[in-house]
């Protein structure tokens, strides 16, 4: 999974390190991190999920949260920790709504503004605008650890969307 997401990540930034596994992402990310504006970085690790994710999953994801979100919300819960434990770690449920990582890996190594910029805002963004779920992630800087939020957008919110 870490090298199917470099690989994506490489297409998105055409940069890729000599440093193998997480290591080689996270020197990238802080490459970026210091000369992507917020929007064009976004952007690109938009396009990193996309290639990550591949069209057909996304379109299944987006079709279970509109035709079924009894479903979706438990599918999510469980999906979540399991696609992103390569670059996070193991993480637990807490509750109906919330997953915690432990001590978070990318967190660990790209430092907090790396952590913001390269991972927390554009993360929530490509689920809110690409998956049609929102998601809140609150990271501990101090313990390195993250909750994750979950909430499927309501019609309501859909049309509100911009």
């Amino acid at each position: 999974m870490l090298e199917r997401f470099r690989s994506a990540h490489t297409s998105s930034f055409g940069k890729l390190s000599a440093r193998p596994g997480l290591e080689g992402l996270v020197e990238v990310a802080q490459e970026v991190v210091r000369s992507y504006s917020r929007g064009d970085m976004q952007q690109r690790i938009f396009q990193t999920y996309r290639a990550f994710f591949t069209s057909p999953l996304l379109g299944f994801i987006r079709l279970v949260v509109r035709i079924a979100p009894n479903l979706a919300h438990p599918l999510l819960m469980w999906s979540t920790p399991l696609a992103f434990r390569f670059l996070v770690g193991k993480s637990e449920r807490i509750g109906q709504k919330q997953l915690r990582t432990g001590r978070c890996r990318f967190a660990e190594q790209a430092g907090t503004e790396g952590c913001i910029r390269a991972c927390k805002l554009p993360t929530e963004a490509f689920f809110r605008e690409a998956l049609e779920v929102e998601l809140h992630l609150e990271p501990n800087h101090s313990t390195l650890s993250c909750t994750a939020e979950l909430a499927l957008l309501t019609q309501t919110n859909r049309r509100l969307q911009p």
